[in-house]
């Protein structure tokens, strides 16, 4: 009979636990670099370059924004003002 089982294994090695997972390659598109800080034309200019193929909805919050700012009270006036000439016709 072999002496392999007679005498028990040592206690084992944390690096004998330690799995070693490859990082992930980041796929997310990546901003464009910045040019140079001593053109601050280029700088805007590749700003504004880079938002307009953003969706625009800074655009459209703003256009609800103004139309309910500037639609309602036209809208209240429209209406005292029919009112008014109804009333004035009938008066």
């Amino acid at each position: 009979m072999p002496n392999d089982y007679r005498q028990l294994p040592g206690q084992p090695r944390a690096e004998d636990f330690v799995v070693e997972v490859p990082a992930f390659e980041d796929d997310r598109p990546q901003p464009e670099p910045e040019p140079p800080a001593a053109a601050p034309e280029l700088v805007a200019a590749t700003r504004f370059a880079q938002s307009s193929h953003a969706a625009p909805t800074i655009r459209r919050t703003q256009l609800r924004a103004g139309l309910w700012i500037a639609g309602v009270p036209i809208a209240v006036l429209v209406v005292i003002g029919v009112v008014q000439v109804v009333l004035g016709a009938t008066g």
